[in-house]
């Protein structure tokens, strides 16, 4: 009989069902009770078996991948998704980093906790983003890469760096015909047809709300500050140090 646990992930309360005793440990600045869920998310023995064979998991590394993925396949009905960005706040709002893995998102991030005081991490790896009519925000989750970079926060995003190595450090403002296709390879793409459909919406929303740069840019503090530089501050379209 599978235990229970009850989360509270981007304002969405979440039943929980687990086998693994490490799962409470692992989300417990999540943990809530008392509450009417919005989602349920049940242990299923063969789904958490095949995540162990095709990630190479360990039994409680399977189960909790599998508890993500049945929470971001109904995330998008509530108007909301994983993104697989680091994502810090700075002043009330928050800054997120995407990029393939490897690309150095978690080390910039760390630069910015590094060299600019007030900097706190939202999540380094896994982070669900909220739409509503206005504007977007963004939240943090248990999903935080081996580093284990996570808060329970949120912020408004005010801005997303797509990341790219290069020698000479430089940041602009992506065209819009490019922006599709940087947040398409880092949004979770649900499997569920209308859960599919909702995401693009939610895409278009991120859009249309928040600016999204393209960041060039070796591992330095003046990387670092061409980037602080332009997302929290400047208005200019590039800015290159």
């Amino acid at each position: 009989m599978p235990n229970r646990v009850t989360l509270k992930i981007a304002d969405l309360i979440i039943d929980t069902e687990y086998n693994s005793k490490k799962i409470p440990d692992l989300c417990r600045d999540y943990i809530v009770s008392g509450k009417e869920p919005d989602i349920k998310v049940l242990y299923d023995r063969e789904n958490c078996k095949n995540e162990a064979a095709l990630g190479n998991f360990s039994e409680a590394a399977a189960e909790f991948v599998s508890i993500y993925r049945q929470i971001a396949e109904r995330l998008p009905f509530y108007s909301r998704a994983v993104m697989h960005g680091a994502t810090v706040s700075f002043g009330g709002r928050a800054y997120m980093f995407i990029a393939k893995s490897g690309t150095g998102k978690t080390t910039h991030i760390n630069l910015w906790r590094k060299y600019f005081d007030g900097v706190d991490i939202v999540n380094g790896d896994k982070p669900v983003i909220a739409v509503s009519d206005r504007d977007v925000t963004v939240y943090g989750t248990p999903w935080a890469g081996k580093e284990q970079l996570q808060k329970n926060t949120s912020a408004p995003l005010a801005g997303i760096c797509v990341i790219k190595r290069g020698e000479k450090n430089s940041i602009k403002r992506i065209e819009e015909s490019a922006v599709l296709k940087a947040l398409l390879r880092q949004i979770y793409m649900p499997e569920n047809p209308d859960s599919l459909t909702l995401t693009m919406r939610i895409i278009d929303d991120i859009i249309r709300f928040v600016p999204i740069y393209e960041l060039t840019c070796n591992v330095s503090k003046e990387a670092a500050e061409c980037s602080f530089k332009a997302l929290t501050s400047s208005p200019t379209l590039t800015f290159d140090i």
